[in-house]
């Protein structure tokens, strides 16, 4: 799956996607329980 694939399976821009890669900013609480619910992986850790 390339970059712009998982940021549509998650629900953001591609361009967001890449700034939260590279540290630019944060992933919102939104962002963080779509790849919870769509991956099935744990929260520890963010």
């Amino acid at each position: 799956m390339n970059q712009k694939e998982f940021a549509v399976r998650i629900g953001v821009l591609q361009g967001t996607l890449s700034d939260i890669e590279r540290g630019v900013c944060l992933p919102s609480w939104e962002t963080i329980i779509a790849l919870r619910g769509r991956f099935n992986c744990d929260l520890i850790g963010f």
